[in-house]
């Protein structure tokens, strides 16, 4: 055995534990899910009957998968916009606020502590009838403002991505800050020199000089509001009707209430594909501006 090829070996060999808990926890689940997808197990018996693409074809046809779809792609457009730049301004404030700046990212990141299902009964205090901004509201005279927030099908997904968002600001506004941290401040100083405002530092400075961590942030948000379940799930259970359920929550309700394992499969899988474009696609654009810049 050559020297090569016995290095090759012992990396094999370093490698393999954590590539049998990659295929033992993820690539055979999925497999199986996949072959599961096109049968009409209930998630229990043992009898499975293979079924084709039945469960896929009932998906399309399916009016309230058309409205959940539609649900998590409003969430996904306002969310991640507004997240990103929320986190941007803050990261830049934080960033030139000197030492001051660790107490107010400290408090930013205390809501990324907490778990999504407190974080949604917290959300759910706030946000009722009879919580805490309806009773601000009453207070100060704007009853004309007063409505169920979770309720009413024109606020319910407003009022959760802002939720969603005061959860995930301050996970996603240290990434910012680290990418903040990694730009020369000489180019700071030279344009302060030449008499740049701190609006064209911004533009011209910063958000080209951080274009990789805005890829990175667009696509983990990205991810995370197409797969979220816990928050919606504590918030409203889909509610009212099905205006706030997202795809997520549809697959939970297929799989453990209905007992439709095969069809909660197959809303796996597309729900899966769809996720992989999407990124694909923001990825695709995300990485040529980088390249421009």
């Amino acid at each position: 055995m050559t020297s090569n090829t016995k290095r090759s070996f012992i990396c094999l060999l370093f490698t393999l534990p954590a590539l049998m808990i990659i295929f033992i926890f993820f690539l055979f689940p999925m497999i199986r899910s996949l072959i599961y997808s096109f049968t009409d197990w209930d998630g229990i018996s043992q009898e499975v009957r293979y079924t084709g693409f039945e469960n896929f074809s009932a998906v399309v046809k399916d009016g309230t998968f058309k409205r959940v779809t539609f649900n998590t792609l409003y969430l996904l457009v306002i969310y991640v916009p507004v997240l990103n730049i929320i986190a941007l301004l803050l990261a830049v404030g934080i960033y030139n606020a000197g030492k001051t700046g660790n107490i107010y990212k400290a408090v930013l990141f205390f809501p990324n502590l907490l778990a999504m299902t407190v974080v949604g009964f917290i959300w759910k205090l706030i946000l009722s009838y009879r919580g805490l901004l309806n009773t601000i509201l009453n207070g100060i005279g704007l009853e004309i403002l007063v409505r169920d927030w979770l309720g009413n099908i024109n606020t319910v997904l407003p009022a959760m991505s802002a939720s969603i968002i005061w959860f995930a600001v301050g996970y996603y506004l240290l990434i910012y800050l680290a990418g903040l941290l990694a730009i020369p401040i000489d180019l700071y100083e030279s344009a302060e020199v030449e008499g740049v405002n701190p609006f064209q530092k911004l533009i011209y400075i910063t958000i080209p000089m951080i274009a990789p961590a805005i890829t990175i942030t667009v696509i983990l948000s990205t991810i995370g509001i197409i797969t979220m379940f816990d928050l919606p799930f504590v918030l409203t259970k889909g509610g009212p009707g099905y205006m706030s359920e997202t795809l997520a929550l549809h697959i939970y309700y297929y799989a453990f209430i209905t007992l439709q394992s095969g069809y909660a499969l197959a809303l796996a899988v597309i729900l899966g594909v769809f996720a992989i474009i999407i990124t694909l696609i923001q990825l695709h654009f995300l990485q040529k501006r980088e390249e421009i810049f």
